[in-house]
């Protein structure tokens, strides 16, 4: 082994920097919980190209909000969230994210807190 041969400092760093940049997006998207109140507009499981799919939910307000699995929230319920929310009615969810249109994210919805009444 050559005394100037550092690929194993070089990778061990490339994965230090990934599980910093992991971490630093866990902090943020769990930093940014909140609960906000929605009336559901519409509702729909949109697919990708690559057959990944994810449910939408639209508001009365214009906005748009993905409920997905999310590992760093231990939320794994998606299915169960999508089929409790109805069109029409306003619920008080718990969100976190924001709307990114480059990347095309939206804030996550993580649990539905209740029913609000009108």
């Amino acid at each position: 082994m050559n005394r100037n041969d550092n690929s194993g400092l070089w990778g061990c760093g490339v994965i230090v920097l990934g599980l910093l940049v992991v971490l630093v997006i866990g902090v943020v998207k769990l930093s940014t919980s909140r609960v906000e109140t929605i009336t559901v507009k519409d509702k729909e499981r949109v697919c990708g190209s690559s057959k990944s799919c994810r449910y939408l939910v639209w508001d009365k307000d214009g906005d748009v909000y993905e409920n997905t699995d999310a590992w760093l929230s231990l939320k794994f319920n998606s299915s169960d969230i999508y089929g409790e929310l109805e069109e029409g009615h306003t619920y008080r969810v718990k969100v976190n994210g924001w709307r990114v249109p480059v990347t095309s994210s939206y804030p996550n919805i993580l649990g539905i807190e209740g029913q609000a009444t009108k």
